[in-house]
């Protein structure tokens, strides 16, 4: 699977679905993070919500968090328009592409636009191993998960300039969201890392836990996505951290992705089955990854506030507030 394909767009706004395509970076020197996300969304019959597609954009400051900012900017569902090769995702004037993405989106809380280009190191990694990820209500693949990200984003006025941070781009879709999850991401210079532990809804009916694992880190990979070893593989939801581990063979990987409560923007989405889930994300969470192999250490890595988290479920956490 290259980026063309892991890109391509699976549901094209059919009745009952949604999609999202999203941009993470986040720059260590400064302990700054950005979230931002291309969507589309169409209610089933007889759920109450408008179909539409949008732009968000979310500004993380772990150094000031009362600094932290997000917005969503709907149009119709009719607005984004998409090619597969080459790549290109529209939604009115803003862009998303293989190597690059610009936009903006002006709400009541004020503005954020960006302009950002990246080089991308790494083959996608599907969460769950084609064909199986149709098991489940949602799929996604870490389409790019490794990047360095140059360029201009701006915040209510003020421009933060990029040059080579780390970043991910990845794709989501389904018929249903999750009905709970954690979801961790990092990447830097010579490692990245992604993966999550959720709770979903199987096409047969019953529920599905399971969690996908993948890193590059000292030469040493670690893909861990087949339906055995992921069903197999739980572990807790929660939203205070999301801890992991993973064996294969000989090797184990551990991963620790813990956000403050100060850091997390809570964002309620809607279902296209109906009702809602409340999402609480950052990009600024502390990293804790190790990989082993009995006794030994082949790998470890720790990232103070340089790591997307993002807790999800169907009930909004208490004290946690909701922006969106």
């Amino acid at each position: 699977m290259d980026v063309e394909a892991a890109n391509a767009a699976r549901v094209r706004g059919r009745t009952g679905s949604y999609e999202a395509w999203y941009v993470t970076v986040n720059d260590p020197s400064k302990r700054q993070g950005f979230w931002i996300r291309y969507t589309t969304f169409n209610p089933a019959q007889g759920v109450e919500v408008e179909a539409h597609s949008a732009l968000w954009g979310f500004y993380f400051d772990h150094e000031n968090p009362s600094a932290n900012w997000g917005a969503k900017a709907s149009f119709p569902l009719s607005s984004l328009q998409i090619k597969s090769r080459p790549f290109v995702l529209r939604i009115e004037d803003a862009l998303l592409v293989r190597n690059g993405c610009s936009g903006e989106i002006e709400s009541e809380r004020g503005k954020m636009s960006w302009d950002l280009r990246w080089d991308s190191r790494e083959r996608p990694f599907p969460f769950l191993r084609p064909p199986w990820h149709l098991l489940a209500s949602v799929a996604n693949i870490g389409v790019q998960p490794a990047i360095k990200v140059s360029g201009r984003i701006e915040v209510n006025g003020k421009p933060v300039y990029l040059e080579h941070a780390p970043g991910g781009q990845h794709h989501t879709w389904g018929s249903q969201h999750a009905l709970e999850w954690n979801w961790g991401f990092a990447s830097g210079d010579d490692f990245w890392i992604t993966g999550a532990t959720s709770r979903v809804r199987s096409r047969l009916g019953p529920e599905l836990i399971g969690t996908p694992l993948a890193t590059h880190a000292r030469q040493q990979r670690f893909i861990f996505n087949s339906p055995v070893q992921v069903l197999a593989t739980r572990g807790p939801i929660t939203p205070e951290s999301w801890t992991a581990q993973a064996k294969m063979g000989p090797r184990q990987l551990h991963v620790a992705v813990t956000p403050r409560p100060s850091d997390l923007i809570g964002v309620s989405l809607s279902d296209p089955r109906g009702g809602t889930r409340v999402v609480y994300h950052t990009e600024v969470a502390d990293l804790e990854m190790r990989l082993t192999q009995d006794d030994e250490v082949l790998a470890r890595v720790r990232r103070p506030a340089s790591a997307a988290f993002e807790y999800g479920s169907e009930s909004p956490v208490p004290g946690l507030p909701v922006l969106i």
